[in-house]
């Protein structure tokens, strides 16, 4: 029972002291195998050891673009040796780094597809890597085209309610024609953000109706 006691003790401290510091990159064995690409940001390799790829963000495997992002890092990583820099291990002993295949960085190449989103990590590639972002972005590039970012409801245009998840608080929140700053909110299909055509559906899908709609009640024209 000591013995249990104390392997438990050496494995929280070292949880907790690779959460706080980063691993020097002569530390870690470079030329990763890769053996699994669990979706468009998070990879695995050998000893069942999960990784994701820093500074960027990829959208859910249900949301809009998710199923393309998986694919994309599949394409650049799945199979192949990669090389991790300014490695991080966080909660779980999740590894966070930047990744290489030769001299291709995995993260700047999901980004220059439209994959992926900038976090705005600082990091010795930060600032490429986000200048990359918002060239794409500018571009309509990947999700941020039509069929992932939108301003108006391609799809069903009598259906103008907005739904959007607040990445920042949690909250999901939806707009219609007359609240304030309507015409401003982007649909950004790739967070899950959605269209609804009635209030009770956005109430029913667990958004609840903006502040800056005060007490005026949705009437399709």
């Amino acid at each position: 029972m000591i013995f249990v006691y104390l392997v438990l003790a050496i494995s929280m401290f070292t949880g907790f002291y690779f959460y706080q510091n980063q691993i020097p990159k002569d530390e870690f064995p470079r030329g990763n195998l890769v053996v699994e690409v669990l979706d468009g940001d998070t990879f695995v390799i050998p000893g069942k050891q999960r990784v994701r790829l820093m500074n960027i963000d990829a959208p859910d495997m249900e949301h809009c673009g998710g199923l393309q992002a998986k694919q994309c890092l599949e394409e650049l990583v799945l199979g192949k040796r990669v090389d991790l820099e300014e490695i991080i291990v966080g909660q779980y002993h999740r590894i966070v780094a930047m990744v290489y295949v030769n001299d291709l960085l995995v993260e700047e190449e999901m980004l220059s597809r439209g994959l992926a989103v900038f976090t705005g990590v600082k990091n010795a590639q930060g600032e490429k890597l986000k200048e990359v972002y918002t060239q794409v972005k500018e571009a309509g590039i990947g999700i941020f085209g039509p069929d992932c970012y939108q301003l108006e409801n391609i799809k069903d245009p009598d259906c103008k309610i907005k739904g959007n998840n607040a990445r920042d608080t949690g909250k999901k929140i939806y707009h219609f024609p007359g609240c304030s700053a309507y015409s401003g909110v982007i649909v950004e299909k790739f967070w899950g953000d959605q269209w609804f055509c009635t209030e009770a559906e956005a109430q029913k899908a667990g958004f609840v109706k903006s502040k800056n709609c005060y007490d005026k009640k949705y009437k399709p024209q």
